[in-house]
């Protein structure tokens, strides 16, 4: 069942992609002029306060270029990204931290292993200056509280901790300073299944308390359907659908989420494993196909989509990016 809630979407959005692209020049071989890459391909789409927006897609679809995107470690080479309505250009490296926060796949990896977890959990509000040192430790115990973290561990290190203990850690430094958006990239996907479930009820529990609004980048759609209000595909660094969560798992439109779909592994054993998801293989991102990019591995290709790109259509059912849908946009 999906975390879907009541959003309200006439209020100015709390963050905005407005047709972002990322490019990388990517050097092919020794005798080889370098190329182009399109990691993020002209990316538009708002998110609300409050809301949980899940990014999906197989690898190298473009989705953690995005989320460096939006936390501002990666400037675009095209678009623009905004806060609030203001541009990400206008707003200081230390606001845009103070106002994003991430939460990594690895919390091992993502942890200082010569810090105490109150060391960690306290690094934001020292490098920010927000408070004094009572102040700072009064704060530390009330996020570790807040994120099921026993008082007590408050002096020990990474290695001493369980990994479901760690990626709270993680979310506890994420939400030290209070920030409105938090970026969430595959934070489930390195724990046993019996803590990612602790994991994404505390996530949940969090949104409600604090009122955050969630970017949630994963491959795992069981996940994604339990957690978000609405889902964003990508593909080769396209937007090829979004709308709510419910009407993607129901009735995907664009024929990639069908085939994406179609892949969850179910809990029914008498229902076997799932077919494999694609016929062909994945293109070559340095040189995508023409045309949809999608039509050499699509079903339902036909012989235009391997000439013209489709267009965006937006209508009250969401975005879709296929030919199969040609009349004219709704509702934007």
């Amino acid at each position: 069942m999906s975390a879907a809630r009541a959003i309200v979407r006439d209020a100015t959005p709390v963050l905005e992609c407005d047709r972002v692209t990322r490019l990388f020049r990517v050097k092919r071989g020794l005798f080889e002029a370098a190329a182009t890459l399109r990691a993020v391909d002209d990316v538009s789409f708002a998110v609300q306060e409050g809301e949980v927006l899940a990014i999906v897609g197989e690898s190298g679809c473009g989705k953690t270029t995005l989320a460096r995107m939006l936390l501002g470690l990666l400037p675009p080479s095209g678009g623009s990204v905004r806060f609030a309505g203001r541009p990400m250009e206008g707003v200081g490296r230390s606001e845009i931290a103070a106002r994003v926060q991430p939460v990594f796949q690895d919390p091992y990896s993502s942890l200082n292993p010569r810090k105490t977890l109150g060391q960690i959990v306290g690094l934001p509000l020292a490098v920010h200056r927000i408070g004094t040192e009572d102040e700072r430790r009064a704060r530390i115990a009330e996020i570790m509280e807040l994120v099921g973290l026993p008082a007590h561990l408050v002096h020990a290190y990474p290695n001493q901790l369980s990994g479901g203990q760690r990626q709270r850690v993680a979310i506890a430094r994420a939400l030290a300073i209070q920030p409105a958006i938090v970026v969430f990239d595959e934070p489930t996907s390195a724990l046993d299944v019996s803590v990612q479930a602790q994991i994404l009820n505390l996530l949940m529990d969090l949104r409600r308390t604090l009122n955050l609004t969630y970017i949630f980048i994963s491959h795992d759609l069981a996940v994604v359907e339990h957690i978000a209000d609405r889902v964003a595909v990508m593909y080769l660094g396209r937007l090829v659908e979004l709308g709510e969560t419910g009407g993607i798992f129901e009735r995907p439109r664009h024929p990639y989420t069908e085939t994406l779909l179609r892949s969850i592994l179910t809990p029914d054993p008498a229902l076997g494993l799932p077919p494999g998801p694609f016929d062909g293989e994945f293109p070559d991102p340095l040189a995508p196909p023409s045309g949809c990019r999608f039509h050499p591995r699509c079903p339902k290709a036909m012989e235009h989509c391997g000439a013209t790109a489709p267009e965006a259509r937006t209508d009250s059912s969401g975005l879709v990016e296929c030919h199969l849908y040609n009349g004219k946009s709704h509702d934007r």
